[in-house]
């Protein structure tokens, strides 16, 4: 007598690989409200209305995430770059290399790739290198002023404008990107310079009631990209 058919076991799906920011500590010691479970980047930390106050008032410090980044380098860097479609998320850093940031969930590898295709550039991912902070508020130039030997004001960096050189001490790339709630800077961060730029920008930026805050409290308008 034969016996009956086994059973099919169902095969176990893998869980989602959980992307960490380097902050992660930082923001969970702080009540970050995650982007998702498997998304360890601050959605908030608890009260978005009063981070969009308190950087309407004075200053956001806010880290954007996650976000894919991708070095194009070569003699047509630019128009290569163009094509790819990502508006605010090519930041031009001369003729022959252009930064691609852009987050993930929004844009297709696949599609930035088929831009470049066929295109004199390489191509370097380099989304783990860098950490994307975020001033934003009418008090942001002031405190940039102590931050960085830079020229960053409002009279001189324009809208749009990228600058490279040292803040806090450390090499940066910012860019002025003008939020809702006034002048507003994203900068770019080694990543294992993270924590030492957040903690030198909130220390310092006290005396400007400087505030971590969600992105959306620093944002230029729905769906910005940096």
């Amino acid at each position: 007598m034969s016996g009956s058919p086994a059973t099919p076991h169902a095969t176990p799906q893998a869980a989602p690989p959980v992307r960490r920011s380097a902050l992660e500590t930082e923001h969970a010691r702080l009540g970050a409200r995650w982007v998702a479970a498997e998304v360890r980047w601050p959605a908030d930390y608890g009260d978005p209305a009063a981070e969009a106050d308190a950087a309407g008032r004075a200053v956001g410090l806010a880290e954007l995430g996650p976000l894919d980044t991708l070095a194009v380098r070569g003699p047509a860097a630019e128009a290569a770059a163009g094509a790819a479609g990502l508006d605010a998320g090519v930041w031009v850093l001369g003729p022959d290399e252009v930064l691609l940031i852009y987050r993930p969930a929004d844009v297709a590898r696949r599609a930035i790739e088929q831009a470049l295709a066929g295109a004199d550039v390489s191509v370097i991912d380099m989304s783990s290198a860098w950490t994307v902070l975020r001033l934003a508020g009418p008090g942001a130039p002031a405190l940039l002023a102590e931050l960085s030997p830079m020229p960053l004001g409002p009279d001189e960096l324009a809208d749009g404008a990228i600058a490279q050189g040292p803040l806090v001490n450390v090499r940066t790339i910012v860019r002025r990107h003008d939020a809702a709630v006034g002048p507003g800077y994203s900068i770019l961060v080694a990543r294992e310079d993270a924590h030492y730029a957040w903690h030198a920008m909130s220390e310092l930026g006290e005396g400007h009631a400087v505030r971590p805050v969600g992105p959306a409290a620093v944002a230029r308008a729905p769906g910005d990209r940096p």
